[in-house]
């Protein structure tokens, strides 16, 4: 695995490849959208606009006008940032997973919207899903049940960045953020800082760790 002219073991290679060869999760057909009345997403999807974002992209930012964003492909992260710049990733949103519902429902909030990998998303008409929550309770039901996932997930991420150590959060990440290189092998296209914000670390220790995965 490479990532910033690092590379790690043969055997976390090995496990990294495994894991990107799973079937992705919340493929776009069994995601959010899909969860909704057919109606209510047609009409979604015929609004939408589509975006490329290229890596490392802030798609929103901390207290900005509501924005609800459905990934087609790739990788985006909800974070966190401290007041003296530090970040701590709240939640991942793959193929098919919603980001900004929460500020559909609750208006402007404290967090971030950032594009990990090269990715096509789908940004969805903020003023249509409102009406729809208010008039269709298959949508304020779908709703309800995909933030709830949500919450849960946060939970589980929230229990990772409190009790796993630095290098298994930071395989973890190397493990969502790989993709084949044009050799095969496994390429990570983050910076080192990247890394540290994603795991709510330093440069420093992240830099240390990937030297110690040779």
């Amino acid at each position: 695995l490479s990532t910033g002219g690092l590379w790690a073991s043969p055997g976390a290679a090995r496990t990294m490849e495994r894991a990107i060869a799973e079937p992705a999760v919340g493929r776009l057909e069994e995601g959010f959208l899909a969860a909704l009345p057919h109606a209510a997403a047609e009409r979604l999807r015929a609004e939408a606009i589509h975006i490329n974002l290229p890596a490392g992209s802030v798609v929103y930012r901390d207290e900005e006008s509501p924005r609800l964003i459905v990934v087609v492909k790739g990788l985006l992260r909800v974070f966190l940032t401290s007041v003296d710049g530090r970040q701590v990733t709240a939640r991942y949103a793959r193929s098919g997973d919603v980001a900004g519902l929460v500020l559909v429902i609750g208006g402007p909030a404290p967090m971030s919207i950032q594009a990990m990998t090269s990715s096509l998303v789908m940004a969805l008409r903020v003023d249509t899903m409102r009406a729809l929550l208010a008039s269709d309770p298959g949508v304020a039901s779908a709703c309800a049940e995909e933030l709830t996932r949500q919450l849960h997930e946060v939970l589980a991420d929230l229990s990772d960045q409190a009790f796993l150590p630095v290098r298994q959060r930071l395989v973890r990440q190397l493990l969502l953020l790989a993709d084949p290189g044009l050799d095969r092998r496994l390429v990570v296209r983050a910076s080192q800082q990247e890394l540290a914000d994603a795991i709510g670390s330093v440069r420093e220790v992240v830099t240390r760790n990937l030297h110690q995965l040779h």
